[in-house]
């Protein structure tokens, strides 16, 4: 039976710069709206709540009382945003990972309902204040406009959020499309590490050079240098920023790419099933520190992430296998690899197999997900040795499939 999703993607979109006037009252409304959440959020936490319709029956009244000026519905969606915050902090609480005793509200988005806002068009929006309707135009972006031209549905609850510094205001859009998961006759498997990507498509492996190794030194030796400097806390938060959107951009190019390789090919894609706490698990017997923190910080199930759902938006068959020695295990004999005299090279004693990590735990991963019969029956991986091509990030980044780089 075909699996079916709903894939959901969110899209902000910016407003010109508003009057005075205008941001005002937006800015009184989200002060409001953040004293509801606030209130919610402090006796859902103290009482065990979690539920935003017990989170409302519970303090609906005495809200009303003390906002008789704002519309009834804020206090319904700032229960449903209280909820969620009470519940992930209390799960993060149960596994020990909460920076504070209690759940702290430091940014907040006002979450609109369709009682709340209306739609003008797609260049306007109008809200619901404590001072009326309040117009917003918009400035849609070309994220905004691919969803709508390619029948993505625009659901009915966005967020609102405020830019003070540049007196603007962005509505959060939520998008859905239901996705139909299309049939593979073959399986593109992938494998991830630190500083590249291993895909193999048919009879060849390439190796994609993704420079997540470089960006990570490279920010560290920037953000000693800032603080030696400076010691300034937001310097180091904006280069942290920057290191992440620069991280994530390769992701995003990479989970494209193995996608789009998929579809040309009417194939599944095979990956590793990662654990949860595979970064910690990678670096519980490594001592160097420059090197526990490059592996933490390479975001293995981050990329992971990115590429399933890349693939969920376009029906292509994910096939999860599991990870254990799939890159110390003989493709050919399947007996246990032995360090060669050169980095990442690896030896079987056993059959004579010589060939990278990255190869044999591709070839691994294709094999095991063939034997899980996700996919049609077809040839097994026979040959242990295929062609390998090393691909730097300039070269496969501005190609649309490996077809185009082969």
């Amino acid at each position: 039976m075909k699996k079916v999703y709903v894939v959901t993607h969110t899209v902000a979109v910016p407003s010109p710069r508003l009057s005075w006037r205008k941001f005002n009252t937006l800015k009184e409304l989200v002060e409001k709206y953040r004293e509801l959440v606030v209130h919610l959020v402090d006796y859902g936490f103290k009482h065990g709540v979690t539920g935003q319709i017990s989170l409302r029956k519970a303090l609906y009244e005495e809200l009303r009382r003390r906002h008789p000026d704002l519309p009834s519905h804020y206090v319904y969606t700032a229960a449903q945003d209280a909820a969620a915050r009470v519940k992930s902090f209390m799960a993060l609480k149960r596994e020990g990972k909460a920076k504070t005793e209690k759940p702290e509200i430091r940014r907040i988005s006002i979450w609109l309902d369709d009682h709340l806002w209306i739609r003008e068009g797609f260049t306007a929006v109008r809200v619901s204040t404590h001072r009326g309707w309040v117009t917003i135009p918009l400035w849609p972006t070309r994220q905004f406009w691919r969803h709508i031209n390619e029948g993505w549905r625009l659901k009915t609850q966005p967020r609102l959020k405020l830019d003070e510094k540049r007196r603007i205001a962005y509505v959060y859009f939520v998008f859905e499309k239901v996705v139909e998961e299309k049939p593979a006759k073959g399986v593109v498997s992938v494998d991830l590490n630190e500083n590249n990507v291993a895909v193999k498509a048919g009879g060849r492996v390439y190796i994609l050079e993704t420079g997540i190794r470089d960006i990570t030194l490279g920010y560290n030796s920037r953000r000693e240098v800032m603080q030696s400097l400076k010691g300034n806390r937001y310097v180091s938060r904006a280069l942290k920023k920057n290191e992440l959107n620069k991280k994530n951009d390769i992701r995003r190019k990479v989970a494209n790419f193995v996608v789009r390789e998929a579809e040309r090919l009417g194939a599944a894609i095979a990956v590793e099933n990662l654990p949860r706490e595979v970064p910690k698990n990678m670096i519980k017997n490594v001592d160097d520190p420059k090197l526990r923190d490059r592996i933490y910080k390479a975001g293995f199930r981050s990329m992971l992430r990115e590429i399933i759902q890349k693939a969920r938006e376009h029906g292509i068959p994910v096939i999860k296998v599991d990870p254990r020695g799939t890159s110390s295990t003989c493709p050919r004999c399947g007996g246990r690899l032995v360090r060669g005299p050169a980095p990442r090279l690896l030896l079987c004693p056993h059959c004579g197999w010589e060939g990278g990590r990255d190869v044999a735990a591709v070839i691994n991963i294709e094999r095991r997900a063939l034997e899980e019969g996700r996919v049609p029956p077809g040839p097994m991986p026979n040959d242990p040795t295929p062609e390998v091509s090393w691909i730097p990030m300039t070269a496969w980044a501005r190609r649309k499939s490996l077809g185009a780089i082969a």
